[in-house]
């Protein structure tokens, strides 16, 4: 459990930093973002599916 944990954490911090930066702009400019900002925190492999569907309500403004 701590590795999934620990990737949990990055996948957060990777989120939050797009929604702070990003909410309400167009879904192709967050998907974008959004990818690169779990890069960088190296929350890999990500789900393509997962990804399409953060990015659609970081776009949309939506929490959840």
């Amino acid at each position: 459990m701590p590795t999934v944990s620990a990737f949990l954490k990055k996948m957060e911090r990777g989120i939050d930093r797009t929604r702070a930066t990003h909410a309400g702009q167009p879904y192709a400019t967050v998907r974008q973002s959004l990818v690169l900002a779990l890069e960088e925190e190296g929350a890999r492999p990500m789900v393509p599916q997962v990804v399409d569907e953060l990015a659609r309500q970081i776009s949309e403004g939506s929490d959840h």
